[in-house]
């Protein structure tokens, strides 16, 4: 159980990254010629540090379900809660994204291309999950108080 939340949080930080590399993306069209070059090597490393980051622990998540299927059901946990509240949050804040940046897109920002917004959208979408979600488990765990120690109470 405890490998699969901390699965569930590498998982977050690299929807966080992915964000990032879209952002990168999203400024390309705001920048340079010269800061696209170093935008481009930027989004390289992001790439290459989701993998390095996400890739081992999913695989071993896969051996571990190919070895025991009983042991990798999906828990009903704190951080699998925290999982399923950020997505909820993240598809709240994106659809008032959604709404705000028609206005601000009409007004201001028509003469970018849709891809600019596309990639906008993603990135602020997955942004807002992994923040929320880092949130919600920060929050949770100093809610969380341990009984055993510091009251003079036995367990």
């Amino acid at each position: 159980m405890e490998h699969i939340d901390k699965m569930h949080q590498r998982i977050a930080l690299g929807v966080l990254l992915v964000a990032i590399a879209y952002a990168t993306s999203v400024i390309r069209f705001l920048v340079s010629e010269e800061m696209e070059g170093i935008l481009d090597i930027m989004s390289r490393v992001l790439g290459i540090t989701i993998i390095i980051l996400v890739l081992p622990p999913f695989l071993k998540f896969l051996n571990m379900r190919r070895k025991n299927r009983g042991a990798c059901k999906e828990p009903e946990g704190f951080v699998i809660e925290m999982f399923n509240k950020a997505t909820g949050k993240a598809f709240q804040f994106t659809f008032l994204f959604l709404v705000a940046l028609e206005v601000i897109g009409m007004n201001y920002l028509d003469h970018l291309p849709g891809e600019f917004f596309i990639k906008l959208i993603i990135s602020v979408s997955l942004a807002i999950f992994s923040l929320t979600f880092f949130f919600l488990n920060r929050a949770g765990d100093a809610g969380e108080t341990d009984d055993h120690f510091g009251n003079g109470e036995n367990p």
